[in-house]
This record gives C-alpha cells, sequence and structure tokens, in this order.
C-alpha cells in the first residue's frame, strides 16, 4: 500500500501530520470479499504479515446503503483441522453441543487420548517461511503433549523439555476443567513440507495423563486455502464436526452423514440441508480474533433542519437515506462472488461506490450523495460528496467520521484497546474510566484520533481522521473530536463489552441547492 501519508494528494506542505505513528503502513499486501448472511459483504484487509481486520458490511434493506457494522482483528493460520489427521492408537473424537466461542469448549471437534501410544500425523506446507501452533483444551487432568517434526525435534524451537522428560512437550493442564482452546507456538521459521506428529508425553503435575487436541496449524496471509473452512459441497460425506461455509454463514455437521442436494440457509440454530443437520455460526471457529468495535455508525450522520422540522441522517439506522445505485469492484474489474477454497475473493483494491438521496423526515429531499469506500490492506477510506438539490438546510453538525471502540471484548475475554489519543491533547486511558459513565470529553480542534492496545502479544493500533474535500463548497470552521470513554459503564469484570467512541464533529453551517458539501474519513489499522 501507498500511505496516503505520503501521497502528495494529502501532504500539508511543512506541517508534519500530529500522531504519524498511529497513520503508518502496517506491511499487509492482500484485499478479499466474500458474501456474508443476509445480503451483507465480507471485506478482509491485511494490516501486517499474518493478521488481517474482518469488517461485516450489513444492507439489511436492499433500499439503503451498506453501514459497517463491526470489524474483527484476526491472526491468519492455516488450519488442519481433526479432519485432517492421521490418527492411530486409541482416540476418541468429541463434539460441543455449544457454537464457536460463545458456548463452547472444544469448538467444533476435538479428539482425546491418555494412550502413550496413540499419534495424530500432518503434513503442513507453506513455501514462504511460517511458524507452527497446536491447538488444545486445558483440562484438570491435562498431561503433557509431545511434538516431533520429521521424525526428530531439532525443529521444534519454541518450547523446552519441560520437567527432565527426555523431549520436548508442553502442558495441557487448566485448573478450570475444559479450558476452551488455546494454542502453543511449538515452532518457528520453517518452510516447505513438514511431517507433524503429536503424541501423549505422560503425565504431568499438576494435571494428568489425558491430552486434549483440536487442531494444528501454521501461519498464513489470505491468499491461503486453509485460513477458513472450505465452501459447503452437495452430496459430499462429512463427520460430526467437520465445519464448512456456505451463504456468508459458517456451518458445522451435527452427524457423520452425506450432504444434500442444496445448502443449508439457516442463520441460527441447527437445521437441515435436506439430508443431515448443520449448526449454523457467524463466525468461523478458526482462526483466532478479537472483536475491536460493535455495530455502530462510522461512516457519517447528521442533524439538520428545514423550516423548523429536523431530520437525523445516516448513522447505523440509515436514516432518511434511499439508495440509487450500487457498485463493487475488485481491482478495478466488477465483484462476483469467488470459488476460492477459502471462500474469498483476492486482490489488491476493492471499490464500493454507492449514490444516495438524502431525504427530509418531513417529506422532500436536501440533495444527491455518492458514498466511495476504498479498502487498500490496513485501510479503509469514506469519501462523501452531496450536491444540494432542495431546500435550504441548516445542519447543526455532521459527524464526518466516527470510531466505535471496544475497551474490553465479553466474548474472547480480551483487553482491546486501552488509550486514545486526540491530536494536541492528553492521551485518555480507558482504565480510570472503569464502571462509570462520564460526559463527553471535547477535544477541540482535533481531527485525528490514535488508538493503542494488544492483540496476539503486539502492539495493535488504529489511527482515524476526518476532513473537507477540495470539492466542497461548504467550508467548516474546524473538526472538534468527541470522545465517550465509557458508554455503559461497563468494567472489564463484567459479561458485556466495554464500549466507547469518538466524533469528528463539525460546527453548525447552512447547505442550500448548488452547493457541493464534501469530506473524508480514514481509518488505518495496524499490527506491530
Amino acid at each position: 500500500m501507498i500511505g496516503l501519508e505520503i501521497s502528495p494528494g494529502y501532504m500539508r506542505a511543512g506541517r508534519p501530520q500530529p500522531l504519524a505513528a498511529f497513520f503508518a503502513p502496517g506491511g499487509g499486501q492482500r484485499v478479499a470479499l466474500a458474501d456474508g448472511p443476509s445480503g451483507s459483504l465480507s471485506v478482509w484487509t491485511e494490516v501486517a504479515p499474518h493478521f488481517a481486520a474482518c469488517l461485516r458490511l450489513d444492507a439489511n434493506d436492499p433500499g439503503t446503503r451498506y453501514s459497517w457494522r463491526e470489524t474483527l482483528m484476526m491472526e491468519l493460520r492455516n488450519i488442519y483441522t481433526v479432519a485432517d489427521l492421521q490418527l492411530s492408537g486409541a482416540w476418541s473424537q468429541l463434539q460441543s453441543s455449544g457454537s464457536g466461542l460463545q458456548a463452547s469448549y472444544t469448538g467444533n471437534r476435538a479428539i482425546s487420548t491418555s494412550s502413550a501410544a496413540a499419534r495424530a500425523e500432518v503434513t503442513v506446507v507453506r513455501e514462504e517461511a511460517y511458524d507452527l501452533w497446536i491447538y488444545y483444551t486445558g483440562r484438570t487432568n491435562g498431561g503433557y503433549c509431545r511434538v516431533d517434526i520429521d521424525g526428530g525435534q531439532s525443529l521444534v524451537n519454541e518450547i523446552d523439555d519441560p520437567e527432565a522428560l527426555g523431549f520436548k512437550a508442553f502442558s495441557t493442564y487448566a485448573s478450570s476443567d475444559l479450558t476452551r482452546r488455546q494454542a502453543v507456538k511449538v515452532a518457528s521459521g520453517l518452510t516447505g513440507h513438514h511431517d507433524i506428529s503429536v503424541s501423549n508425553g505422560g503425565t504431568a503435575t499438576p494435571g494428568g495423563n489425558a491430552i486434549m487436541i483440536e487442531a494444528v496449524a501454521i501461519s498464513g496471509s489470505l491468499d491461503d486455502d486453509r485460513i477458513l473452512p472450505p465452501p459447503w459441497a452437495p452430496q459430499t460425506d462429512y463427520a460430526m464436526g467437520d465445519e464448512v461455509q456456505h451463504g456468508g454463514v459458517f456451518y458445522t455437521a451435527r452427524a457423520t452423514a452425506s450432504s444434500g442436494t442444496t445448502g443449508p440457509t439457516h442463520l441460527g440454530g441447527i437445521a437441515s440441508d435436506g439430508a443431515m443437520d448443520w449448526r449454523a455460526d457467524n463466525r468461523p471457529t478458526y482462526p483466532a480474533f478479537v472483536a475491536i468495535d460493535y455495530a455502530s455508525e462510522r461512516e457519517y450522520a447528521a442533524e439538520f433542519t428545514v423550516g423548523g422540522n429536523t431530520t437525523d441522517l445516516g448513522g447505523q439506522t440509515h436514516g432518511n437515506e434511499s439508495l440509487i445505485s450500487r457498485s463493487i469492484h475488485l481491482d478495478g474489474v466488477e465483484w462476483v462472488p469467488g470459488q476460492h477454497m477459502s471462500g474469498l475473493s483476492v486482490g489488491y483494491q476493492i471499490t464500493v461506490t454507492e449514490n444516495t438521496t438524502w431525504h427530509r423526515s418531513e417529506g422532500g429531499d436536501i440533495g444527491e450523495c455518492q458514498l466511495k469506500r476504498t479498502i487498500d490492506p490496513g485501510e479503509i477510506r469514506h469519501d462523501v460528496t452531496l450536491i444540494g438539490t432542495g431546500a435550504t438546510a441548516d445542519f447543526a453538525w455532521i459527524y464526518a467520521g466516527m470510531v466505535p471502540l471496544v475497551r474490553w471484548d465479553g466474548e474472547t475475554k480480551s483487553d482491546v484497546f486501552t488509550i486514545v489519543k486526540a491530536a494536541g491533547h492528553p492521551p485518555v486511558v480507558l482504565d480510570d474510566h472503569n464502571g462509570v459513565n462520564p460526559a463527553n470529553i471535547i477535544c477541540d480542534g482535533a481531527s485525528r484520533v490514535g488508538l493503542t492496545g494488544q492483540f496476539s502479544g503486539n502492539v495493535m493500533t488504529y489511527g482515524h481522521e476526518a476532513g473537507r474535500l477540495p470539492v466542497s463548497t461548504v467550508m467548516f470552521d474546524q473538526f472538534d473530536t468527541i470522545l465517550r470513554p465509557n458508554i455503559n459503564g461497563s468494567s472489564a469484570s463484567g459479561a458485556n463489552d466495554w464500549m466507547a467512541k469518538a466524533y469528528a464533529s463539525t460546527g453548525a453551517f447552512q447547505f442550500s441547492t448548488g452547493d457541493t458539501l464534501g469530506f473524508f474519513n480514514r481509518h488505518v489499522l495496524g499490527v506491530k
């Protein structure tokens, strides 16, 4: 990606950009598109090598524009599931009755053994350098898990001999039984083909002599086949616990059987494809992810008055907009759903252009709007252009860009963003607002915001800015950032996500027929 920080069209001569570290390119190479449930769109963008953000764009009403509803940060890994493993010796195959991370201790499928003779083997391959993980479930009677590569342990360089066992291994003990999915890195710097063997290394203290294995995984990117479950296929043999995707929904087989002729269509619970039952989930069991934001408006929102009547427009609810046309392009070519093994259509740039009419709540229009999204590796940009066609409107404000963020993700039980920095103002530490619902924090003159947190042992950054497009004939005095550090008064020990939000807000202005209102917002994501 050529970062907009160095693009001549967006440079301010002689003025260094504030918070520049939050807007530095993260090193991702690719973007991807896929169907989402109920006519939604799934957008993927690599934010660093082996890391990607996944955006869900919803359009439940075909008469409205897309709305960016949530973002997941994901570590991309090629997953070799239980179905890929060659098993020898005594293994028990298990399946959870839960759904994904929300109610499952094993995800979709696992194998367990207490036998020293049991082995699970698989051949992994990637031409670029990669690391190797073993996914497992923690047990109060968890034993040692031994890992061999190509018949020996010289390449097993991320774990050691934990207790003078005479070989390298890791403990699967957990103080709480059936601790849901965990992963341990066992090797790094591998290339090409390698034969992986997982076996029981004996009794751990504390612990026991059982291991429960879920998958083997290596580093991945968006153009790898194994980062997501394969597409559902008709009249195909599946084993209980196998995971597939169809119509933007992820499904898990509830029996060992052959599939029907028409794919499943249910969005939740358990239902049949005509021949076998599948459990539906909106998210895949793999790869590892954390929710970094939530279902709220991002593109824009506004409030204006005509003849004493007030209209709220935009935002998550799509208020007072009607869709005229939409186009979706991947690398300049009109997009159609791809048949890649992972279900993704992979490229280098996505553009989504939507034309709408902005309405007054009492009836009548004020203008024709174009929203153009440009998604590059690690960056999402919205350009909004409104041309006045109706009565003069007095705008009280426009939120020209918004960042809904999560401090604590209640689903994965993970810390997410911890610090918010508005340009020219002191940083706000979200933990300082634990359990309280404070008033807005106003950061005058700040149009750029930086967020920082942790993900998978790495520093995660999010840079956001809003600005006026050169085509705009409507002038703004300035942008101010409004920060709500804890919308619901949550705490990290609570069950719900701790939600916060930053708004880039304009002041009041008047908009008439023939005027052009133009603004943009950028969202730059990175993992360092």
